[in-house]
């Protein structure tokens, strides 16, 4: 028994009424289901939501008037149309259940790292298996609820939430720590590298540039700290480019980098000791993968991903078109022992694609150009149509013309011939309102992916 799990925690459910333990308890077992046992279990949870939605909201009974339930299949679900960011803006108050009390909504809104924020509601008794597939995706990188954790992640809204005296509550008694990146200077990434050092967490949690960016400040500043007590670094809610997961591994410790694939929405698959992609938590969420007609994808081609949330009863998310690019992995069995099935990557948004007349350049193509160019300090590149491409580079005390035409000339090798390449030298890159740093935004990837 842990007993800061089984007997604190726990009690902070009851008192909350809440079951976040009991879920984690119940997912350590479906972990290990074979196949049919857990398509078994997403079919009933589907049915269950399917009926829930059709009898209730208002803009499911449109949609699903036509529908035989149950359906017979997972796969049927592959029927049904697919929701967008637009049309949960369009149709908020339809979306949501009228049979449920509303004690059980919880206001929410997406980051807004691609646009304006969209507004949605979480079903708390569903936000209990959101939490602990949270937990358990800590453990699969070696590291427990109630051990000592920084979060360092939030957008601006999230830093002026992270103020009140009930946040602060519950993140002391979880024994986390709140190091906000919505915006960060040297003095404070002095702070938090000094707080990290005394109070020694196990993990550190957050946005890959946020890490990254302490990283580098340790690295220029106090190189060959040791960091033994840190067991894992879990990046989250944006894409992780190679070069910074390995400068982050190379400042905290060898191998302790645990991508996760997650959102505000949900979470949706984490890393394993493996790092042979991500985990879905299907036994929570049912994730589909399909091309530009709406096609399953198979194994490895890189298509939109889909979203079914099994436990969200008052506003349900059916279908959900997140915005990401992604690729199933084969059904190859875990050496973890963990039978759900995995994402072999995640591409990155979809405005974050360059989409060219006929090409797709995706965030590693231009991660792998980028980290090997000494010079640049950081750098954005923007695409408002499919002939131009834009970018902005910060430079460092090393830069030089002969660096910028290399960039340049390299992005028209990739590119190909007819599309203009711009090079503007920038003194900073803005940080979008969600605290994210996005390296590309395309306003014409998602009318052709």
């Amino acid at each position: 028994m842990n007993l800061y799990q089984d007997v604190f925690f726990r009690s902070l459910d009851v008192l909350r009424g809440r079951r976040t333990i009991e879920r984690l308890h119940f997912l350590r077992q479906s972990q290990r289901w074979d196949q049919a046992t857990l398509k078994s279990w997403q079919l009933a949870r589907l049915n269950d939501l399917l009926r829930q939605a059709r009898d209730h909201s208002d803009y499911y009974q449109k949609l699903l008037r036509q529908t035989s339930l149950p359906l017979k299949r997972i796969e049927d679900l592959a029927q049904l149309p697919i929701l967008t960011k637009a049309r949960i803006q369009e149709n908020f108050k339809e979306l949501q259940c009228r049979n449920m009390p509303r004690s059980r909504f919880e206001l929410a809104r997406t980051g807004g790292s691609t646009g304006e924020p969209t507004y949605y509601y979480w079903d708390k008794r569903g936000m209990d298996w959101n939490r602990a597939s949270v937990y358990r995706s800590a453990e699969w990188a070696g590291v427990a609820l109630g051990e000592r954790t920084v979060q360092m992640s939030g957008s601006r809204f999230d830093y002026n939430n992270a103020q009140k005296l009930l946040h602060r509550l519950t993140y002391f008694l979880q024994r986390y720590r709140d190091y906000s990146v919505a915006f960060m200077t040297e003095e404070l990434l002095e702070k938090y590298f000094q707080g990290i050092c005394r109070w020694q967490p196990t993990s550190i949690w957050g946005y890959a540039s946020g890490i990254h960016a302490l990283a580098e400040f340790i690295r220029k500043h106090h190189p060959g700290t040791s960091f033994d007590f840190l067991r894992a670094l879990i990046t989250s809610s944006e894409t992780l480019q190679p070069e910074q997961r390995g400068l982050i591994n190379e400042v905290f410790g060898n191998n302790k980098v645990f991508d996760h694939y997650g959102s505000r929405e949900m979470y949706m698959g984490a890393e394993c000791r493996e790092h042979q992609g991500y985990h879905m938590h299907a036994d929570v969420l049912f994730i589909e993968i399909v091309d530009r007609e709406n096609r399953p994808c198979r194994p490895g081609e890189l298509g939109r991903v889909l979203i079914t949330d099994l436990s969200n009863h008052v506003f349900p998310f059916i279908r959900y078109e997140i915005g990401d690019l992604g690729s199933l992995a084969d059904a190859r069995s875990c050496a973890c022992g963990v039978t759900l099935p995995r994402l072999a990557r995640i591409e990155g948004r979809i405005a974050d694609v360059l989409v060219l007349p006929d090409r797709l350049l995706t965030t590693p193509n231009i991660a792998v150009l980028m980290s090997d160019m000494r010079g640049i300090k950081s750098y954005q590149i923007r695409q408002d149509s499919l002939d131009e491409i834009k970018l902005y580079v910060v430079p460092d005390a090393h830069y030089t013309d002969t660096v910028g035409q290399h960039v340049v000339d390299a992005f028209r090798q990739m590119t190909g011939d007819g599309v203009k390449i711009h090079l503007e030298i920038v003194p900073e890159i803005a940080v979008s309102e969600s605290g994210k740093r996005r390296f590309i935004i395309s306003s014409v990837s998602r009318e052709r992916i």
